[in-house]
């Protein structure tokens, strides 16, 4: 794929060749819980997937010079991550998700990385320009995040790649900003709109279906069923 490097101002180079852009994802019969009672099993499996396949064109399409690595503990996910030419580790998600990313910053450091961009699977609808943004802070902060609606964090950008201890998890937001002052380090956090909707709950499908119907036009005829109140509470990791 052509990279037209015109787009690309002088502050983004310094990280293009050192970047390391890190997706975990659960096993699609994992995922999605919290939509329980608004679609079915293989509906919730057949979205996650969606996404993660969306996670993966996206910067297969935009970003095709950086370096991309899936951290699962599915197989299925990490054959299709290969299929789009990314790097994959198999955890076995037994310690959860901050665990994970320990063992994925791990490989990013021995492979030489000198930055990591940690991005969710379930990102609506992402963003060029927003993923630009978040490079562009990155020329002055060692910590970069961008913020989930609910205070979660839907991107995190670290330079170096352990520049801080990962606390994904209930206002993870506030949480990574803390551990960057603790560590003395310059962060920054931006508020994007299409990277603070992840598709966590009904309503949240609700809105990438009236966003964008085409995407997400295999979920449109189950919109009066999204809005029905799921009593499943699951962990949040944003």
């Amino acid at each position: 794929m052509t990279h037209h490097s015109a787009m690309y101002s002088p502050s983004i180079y310094h990280l293009i060749d050192k970047l390391c852009v890190v997706i975990p994802m659960k096993s699609p019969k994992r995922s999605k819980q919290r939509l329980v009672g608004s679609l079915s099993d293989s509906a919730r499996e057949k979205l996650s997937l969606t996404l993660f396949e969306n996670t993966l064109a996206f910067f297969q399409r935009h970003f095709p010079m950086l370096d991309v690595l899936v951290v699962s503990e599915s197989l299925e996910v990490l054959s299709l991550a290969q299929s789009y030419e990314a790097n994959t580790l198999f955890d076995d998600g037994e310690k959860g998700l901050n665990s994970a990313l320990d063992f994925a910053c791990d490989w990013v450091k021995q492979s030489g990385y000198d930055s990591q961009l940690i991005v969710p699977s379930d990102i609506a609808a992402l963003d060029p320009e927003e993923i630009l943004a978040l490079m562009k802070a990155a020329h002055d902060a060692s910590v970069v995040i961008a913020v989930a609606k609910d205070g979660g964090t839907n991107a995190l950008l670290t330079s170096p790649p352990d520049a801080i201890h990962f606390e994904y998890g209930c206002d993870s937001a506030s949480a990574h900003k803390t551990n960057a002052a603790n560590n003395r380090l310059v962060c920054r956090s931006l508020h994007l709109a299409n990277l603070a909707l992840d598709i966590d709950h009904s309503e949240d499908l609700q809105v990438a279906v009236i966003r964008q119907p085409e995407r997400f036009k295999a979920w449109r005829d189950n919109s009066a069923a999204l809005m029905k109140k799921t009593l499943i509470k699951e962990r949040h990791y944003a």
